[in-house]
């Protein structure tokens, strides 16, 4: 790799002796540097603060604040700042202490002022090199918190639209509890509600993938969903309507796992298509599952009707949906059945740090 130069490199040089200043000025400007000279610490103090150096070279014995002094402040300003600028001392001091006092103030390094010029100049490389890095560094992590916080306006926007989209149902009613948590901003997972006079219609969706293209997908299933709700259609119908929307619309490959429920008078209806089976409590104890007896949405079924589950409810039964999401948590199906009968699942799937997918649990009183 090329040598770099001191080209397009801007220097801060505290020197009150004219003549050392004229030395180290004449060294950097041969080299191609851009060289300002101050002549005491207050100064230097000030030029650091004000400019954006790629480095500074100090001498020590200043009068008023002296070299070490004002290396501690400029190391507070930078540091601030974020960005690293290194920092040479020079002095006509042989003491260690002296020394060592600079390299504990801040300095990336001491010279003698009586150093060989070619000596100094292999110094003024290596440093500059090293400030060119550390400038580059400081761009692009600007650069990517720029790109994190414009993602972050962009998933909130999503976000908000997404719930003005997808939550049109009554996902506030009373006998129905939903938690959900995304692991990429926006979430794939869905759940829509609607009550039609004494029949509850509820969907928990599992779109493929995550984030944006999976969150899409759930606008178009809660609108369709939404729709044929309100006509208080038979579960199958729905089925069949979301699955041959869904195989026109997605890319091959695509799909949207779903469980469907009908629960009026009694009578619950229940179509699983590639889901978690969801499970019918009473009390602490599980009276029925419903596991996956269709293909998800999406996938061709030709001529076959979706299959249908009904079984007799009683009053004060509670129908518990989870997404994969859930169960690949680290909480067991026993311990969520169990929080759900208590009603303490919320509190329990709040207390997991981290879901690796996105997670949705939703619970219906019948």
């Amino acid at each position: 790799m090329q040598a770099p130069t001191l080209t397009r490199h801007d220097v801060l040089v505290c020197e009150d002796d004219p003549a050392t200043a004229h030395f180290v000025r004449a060294i950097l400007e041969s080299c191609g540097a851009a060289c300002d000279v101050v002549e005491n610490g207050e100064a230097a103090i000030d030029a650091a603060a004000a400019g954006e150096w790629d480095l500074i070279l100090m001498d020590i014995g200043l009068p008023g604040i002296d070299g070490i002094e004002a290396t501690r402040r400029i190391r507070q300003i930078t540091d601030c700042s974020g960005r690293w600028i290194p920092l040479v001392l020079f002095t006509a001091m042989s003491g260690a202490s002296v020394w060592v006092d600079g390299l504990r103030a801040g300095a990336d390094d001491i010279v003698p002022k009586a150093i060989d010029q070619s000596l100094l100049k292999a110094k003024l490389r290596g440093l500059l090199s090293a400030s060119a890095q550390a400038r580059l560094l400081a761009e692009r992590s600007r650069q990517l918190r720029a790109y994190h916080d414009a993602a972050e306006r962009e998933k909130d926007f999503g976000r908000h639209v997404l719930t003005a989209l997808t939550r049109r149902g009554q996902l506030a009613d009373p006998a129905l509890f939903v938690w959900q948590r995304e692991v990429d901003g926006l979430s794939g997972d869905l759940v829509a509600h609607r009550r039609v006079g004494d029949a509850h219609y509820l969907l928990l969706a599992d779109a493929m993938g995550h984030g944006m293209s999976a969150a899409l997908v759930t606008i178009l299933v809660a609108d369709m969903f939404y729709a044929m709700a309100a006509k208080a259609l038979p579960l199958p119908d729905i089925a069949v309507e979301l699955n041959r929307k869904l195989v026109r619309t997605l890319p091959p490959g695509n799909f949207v796992g779903a469980t469907l429920v009908r629960a009026q008078s009694g009578r619950l209806d229940v179509i699983n298509a590639g889901m978690p089976a969801c499970l019918l409590l009473r009390g602490a104890a599980v009276v029925a599952e419903f596991a996956s007896r269709n293909l998800p949405f999406g996938i061709e079924i030709g001529e076959s009707g979706p299959v249908a589950e009904a079984v007799a409810a009683q009053p004060g039964d509670r129908l518990v949906l989870l997404s994969d999401g859930v169960l690949e948590g680290p909480l067991a199906l026993d311990t969520l059945v169990a929080a759900v009968a208590d009603g303490s699942v919320g509190a329990a799937l709040d207390a997991v740090d981290a879901f690796r997918d996105d997670a949705t649990c939703a619970a219906l009183d019948l």
